[in-house]
């Protein structure tokens, strides 16, 4: 007979320190320096340029800066409501004996936030989490000739 599957305290307590730990990485350090920060204020060159093509260039890094910001946020706060469930679903981990034999109909709809589909943004070809959108089938592609 099998052995049931059982909950890990310390590994799991790991797991949302790690979560913890990337969290505070996005916040602190990912678009975050005293000299350069990755914002809708980044600029590759100074403001302020005659040139028509310097100019595009101060705006298009202003958009990028801004878009690398966007998607860090997203991500962080991703990552705050994932480990948010996590400290929230701990004690059914430590009331359930066999965790395979947990249903998991009860589970979702006692922690809803586990069912979210991912981390939304991001996620490939249709954000949302899952890398081929909404309905995990894949974009058409063409036949690509053998090499």
């Amino acid at each position: 007979m099998a052995e049931n599957t059982t909950f890990d305290e310390a590994k799991y307590n790991k797991l949302i320190a790690v979560i913890e730990e990337l969290e505070d990485g996005l916040v602190h350090h990912a678009t975050q320096s005293d000299t350069v920060p990755l914002d809708t204020d980044f600029q590759v060159q100074p403001d302020g340029q005659g040139w028509q093509a310097a100019t595009n260039l101060v705006s298009k890094g202003k958009g990028f800066g801004g878009s690398v910001d966007q998607q860090n946020e997203s991500l962080r706060q991703g990552l705050v409501k994932f480990r948010n469930a996590l400290v929230a679903a701990r004690g059914i981990f430590k009331d359930t004996d066999d965790l395979a034999t947990y249903d998991i109909g009860r589970f979702v709809a006692e922690y809803p936030d586990f069912n979210t589909g991912g981390l939304g943004g991001g996620g490939g070809y249709g954000g949302g989490g899952n890398p081929f959108g909404g309905d995990n089938t894949p974009p058409e592609t063409e036949e690509q000739p053998k090499k």
